[in-house]
């Protein structure tokens, strides 16, 4: 591509300075339209959050906020594979705040679409100036579908729309730098790109720095490509080693943060590749899918061809109108594959219902209207962009504006009707997580003081898959209880009646113990040895509850460990009281094959007659 040449302003017909170009004189018009299109689209969001509510990760995300202070240490700790600093500050905030209001969890989601928003339009007016033709890719931005599954889940949320900004204000950042030469501009790009790093880590790291040195090679290069990269070598190299350096600090400070990437097989990898690119990509891309299984896009076999017909037709007019045109599909057809694909099948590509899932797609929305105005706008100063001008007639051209006015209508409707179907599907599985903590919150803050509430499973319809120590009551619900109550539930202690939530969180009813099971063999008593008794029941490395039925002659105290633990790793104390009696008490440390329990008074005679290890439910 040739460098682009800048039209001089006209001169006033009157005499006198310039007159501003058309272009100028309509520019504040089409940001008055911009405006008034994001207001539109943040109405529309919030009024997709309205039968919203926390779900699944935000249950997790909102336990741990409650637990912690807004530290270094909080704030760089690894999510399941995520290491999402922007986005956990975000959740500490609104936990701060209020925890589990989702009003202000809300609020969070639109104003970051906000942001995001005007980064886009900033992104766009950077690389091509302010223009009506602008407003169609943007637009389609505003309006995609593709955002919508990630928008409307807080936890995804919280992630993808910094993404987003991050992607429009580095490539806005980078175009600059390359048209002025400024290092500071460099250095902005760099901030925005540590932005996306702080909210996407895995994704950032490949998604920022292939658009900008896509950008740079196929728009910037002149031709030269190699002569491009000396002449920006130390702004690019900036932006490869960036990414490194974050992750190998993360890697020196907290250890490995990623999961260990599951190859595929073959069939596997082609199934999954044509499931999100071949169908759920197009289909959404089109306003799409028009109907979903739960959160997975179900499109009908027709909607598929008509969205891949749109897609070849948009292609093929491009290449056919627009000089260059093939270098915006070029970046897109790098940026899907490698980006939105290649994460998630690696990581969970044996799972092949995932490939129907949008929010994984989320952030290629910024792409796509970058890519779209790239294919069919010319850049800023760009001159001769068209291979075939359109004929100087207005009946002409205002019939062609009717029919591009008409199809952006017709796209808007459709990602309305879709996104609708999506959100008025999800309401109903949100129902019951919502009167589980909002009568949660009520049994809690009527709780007498001191009751002892151990930690449990929630009900599945509730936290689905909650099967890790994090997902269990005493993080997890603990953030709606008085402070007392909550510091009891965080760090529960030995006792002789636990309490647990029922099924409904609307009462608290006595607890017991599912677990392994055991009794001595051939005798009343586990064997004591110089006061040490062991139980043969395992423990894993998990926080298990163990129940010891006894009878002890004497009251005396006791040490609870894991056999193979040193002294003082996942200890409990716990008091034997007189006679036959139960206590209960949360078992922590290592893995071991037995427990072991040392009794501090060596004139007591403490027989432990059953002993279950496991977790708690209801008696």
């Amino acid at each position: 591509m040739h460098p682009p040449e800048v039209a001089e302003a006209r001169s006033d017909e009157r005499g006198g300075e310039p007159a501003p170009a058309p272009r100028a004189r309509r520019a504040p018009a089409v940001f008055a339209v911009a405006l008034l299109l994001v207001l539109v689209q943040l109405a529309w969001r919030a009024w997709l959050l309205r039968d919203a509510y926390f779900f699944g990760d935000d249950l997790t995300l909102t336990g741990k906020a409650a637990d912690t202070g807004l530290t270094l240490e909080y704030l760089l700790h690894p999510h399941a594979v995520h290491v999402m600093p922007v986005s956990l500050a975000v959740v500490w905030i609104v936990t701060a705040l209020d925890p589990y209001n989702w009003t202000l969890a809300a609020a969070s989601l639109v104003l970051m679409q906000a942001g995001a928003s005007l980064a886009v339009w900033r992104m766009l007016t950077v690389v091509f100036g302010r223009r009506p033709g602008l407003l169609v890719p943007y637009a389609v931005y505003l309006f995609t579908p593709l955002t919508v599954p990630a928008f409307h889940w807080w936890a995804a949320g919280i992630q993808t729309l910094p993404f987003q900004a991050a992607i429009a204000m580095s490539v806005a950042s980078h175009v600059t730098y390359l048209r002025r030469r400024r290092a500071r501009d460099a250095v902005a790009t760099c901030a925005w790109f540590l932005l996306g790093l702080g909210s996407f880590h895995v994704k950032a790291a490949l998604a920022i720095p292939l658009v900008l040195f896509g950008i740079t090679l196929l728009y910037f290069a002149r031709g030269r490509p190699l002569r491009a990269l000396r002449r920006d070598a130390r702004a690019l190299a900036a932006y490869a080693l960036l990414p490194v350096l974050y992750s190998l600090l993360l890697i020196v400070q907290f250890g490995e943060v990623t999961q260990e990437a599951r190859a595929p097989s073959g069939e596997q990898f082609a199934s999954f590749a044509a499931g999100l690119l071949g169908v759920t990509f197009p289909t959404v891309a089109v306003g799409g899918p028009g109907s979903w299984f739960s959160v997975m896009a179900s499109p009908p076999p027709a909607l598929i061809a008509l969205a891949w017909t749109v897609i070849a037709a948009l292609v093929l007019g491009t290449l056919w109108a627009r000089r260059g045109s093939w270098r915006a599909w070029l970046l897109l057809a790098l940026y899907l594959p490698l980006v939105d694909l290649a994460p998630v099948v690696l990581g969970r590509g044996e799972v092949l219902e995932l490939a129907r899932e949008v929010r994984y797609l989320a952030d290629s929305a910024p792409v796509l209207a970058l890519v779209l105005a790239l294919a069919t706008l010319p850049l800023s100063g760009e001159t001769r962009p068209y291979r075939r001008e359109a004929p100087p007639r207005p009946a002409l051209a205002r019939a062609g504006y009717a029919a591009l006015a008409l199809a952006v209508t017709a796209f808007a409707a459709f990602s309305a009707l879709s996104a609708n179907r999506y959100v008025t599907g999800l309401a109903r599985e949100r129902v019951p997580v919502e009167s589980y903590l909002t009568a949660a919150r009520a049994t809690l803050a009527a709780a007498p003081p001191g009751t002892d509430l151990y930690p449990q499973r929630l009900p599945g319809s509730v936290l689905v898959f909650g099967l890790l120590d994090e997902d269990f009551s005493h993080r997890t619900i603990s953030p709606l209880a008085p402070p007392e109550l909550a510091a009891l539930m965080r760090h529960p202690r030995p006792t002789s009646r636990p309490m647990v939530l029922d099924a409904t969180a609307r009462r608290l009813v006595p607890a017991t113990v599912m677990g392994g099971f055991a009794v001595p063999r051939g005798t009343a008593c586990f064997p004591a040895d110089g006061g040490v008794i062991e139980l043969p029941l395992a423990h894993g490395d998990r926080l298990d509850v163990l129940k010891l039925t006894y009878r002890a002659s004497l009251p005396t105290a006791a040490l609870v460990r894991p056999q193979g633990a040193a002294p003082g790793e996942g200890e409990t104390e716990i008091s034997f009281e007189q006679g036959e009696h139960e206590i209960y008490l949360p078992l922590s440390g290592p893995e071991s094959k037995k427990i072991r329990i040392e009794v501090l008074t060596p004139e007591a005679a403490v027989c432990v007659t059953a002993a279950v290890n496991g977790t708690v439910v209801p008696r």
